[in-house]
């Protein structure tokens, strides 16, 4: 019934055009133009009348669009602020703006939900690991101990250690995920890179490395300088980790790009799987399977690229700003 009146203006052209050819058909010539005019005159009204209404409901439709777009797009899952949406004359978008907020509702809930969780598993697992790893070391301490045990308790403070970085890794994953480093600047990487390798000069010097850095360029990102941080302190432990004897690190810097690369075997792994959750080459390293899980979700969330590859006997990681 409602489309039906929406299209009530078909019958009167109908109407208005059978009339204009019957006088064009039967008036003398002399009557021709004066006739054509006033046949057109409420034509033309009602076209233009017709048109200014389809305008108008075009507009609302596009206002209704311009308030979704622009509420989903400053929706923030950490913020209380409930979304609502202005009434609309058609039902259909009122139906869609009941949809969209149950499902932003839903996403706030699901999402405190999962940073409540993220919280309470950080300090109730701590607190264990801290308890179990201190009265292990008690143990190893005690002169009536046997070697057997003392081999065992070292293994337990092993595992206990290695679950404690596990967790403290998960938990700054989840951190970057929910976005939780919003304080950005210019960061400069040139000198974020002096000042993660100064960091690591100890560890570097009992692996007998030798620095080798060709910086051509400031390579500046806008991005939070403690993910900065935390990715070039990744990357620098990874080569560290999967180097040769006496090898060296070896980072290249220039005005797109960031690259650090060092000697070693070719991984028995694809490229593009190194940057998942727990991979490793072997369950005997002490690496976690985070570090470039890490490192990739970071230059996703600041706008960087990152690529792996190995060749001439060379592990190389290289950032890069994302063009797209």
């Amino acid at each position: 019934m409602k489309r039906l009146k929406r299209l009530y203006f078909i019958p009167v052209l109908i109407s208005l055009l059978a009339a204009f050819l019957l006088i064009w058909k039967l008036a003398p010539a002399a009557f021709y133009s004066k006739a054509l005019l006033i046949a057109l005159i409420p034509l033309i009204l009602l076209v233009i009348g017709f048109r200014y209404i389809t305008y108008q409901r075009i507009q609302i439709i596009r206002n209704q669009l311009y308030q979704i777009f622009h509420a989903l797009e400053e929706f923030d899952a950490d913020e209380p602020t409930k979304v609502e949406f202005e009434d609309s004359p058609f039902p259909i978008f009122n139906e869609l703006n009941e949809y969209l907020v149950e499902l932003i509702d839903r996403i706030r809930t699901d999402f405190q939900a999962h940073k409540q969780f993220t919280q309470n598993a950080s300090h109730e697992l701590q607190t264990p690991l801290a308890i179990i790893k201190g009265h292990v070391e008690i143990l190893l301490q005690s002169p009536n101990i046997g070697e057997k045990e003392v081999e065992s308790l070292a293994i337990v403070l092993q595992n206990a250690n290695r679950l404690s970085k596990i967790n403290s890794a998960l938990i700054l994953l989840s951190k970057i995920e929910h976005q939780r480093f919003v304080d950005t600047e210019q960061v400069n990487f040139v000198a974020v890179a002096d000042e993660v390798l100064g960091n690591f000069h100890d560890l570097i010097q009992i692996h007998n490395l030798e620095i080798r850095k060709e910086y051509s360029e400031i390579f500046e990102v806008n991005m939070s300088r403690t993910l900065a941080e935390i990715l070039i302190a990744n990357l620098v432990q990874n080569a560290i980790r999967h180097n040769v004897s006496e090898g060296f690190i070896e980072i290249t810097i220039d005005s797109g790009s960031f690259s650090i690369s060092n000697p070693g075997e070719i991984l028995d792994i694809k490229p593009e799987a190194l940057f998942k959750r727990f991979l490793r080459k072997s369950d005997a390293e002490e690496s976690l399977g985070l570090g470039l899980s890490i490192v990739k979700r970071i230059c996703e969330q600041s706008g960087l690229e990152v690529s792996y590859n190995h060749t001439k006997g060379q592990h190389s990681l290289h950032i890069h700003k994302n063009t797209n």
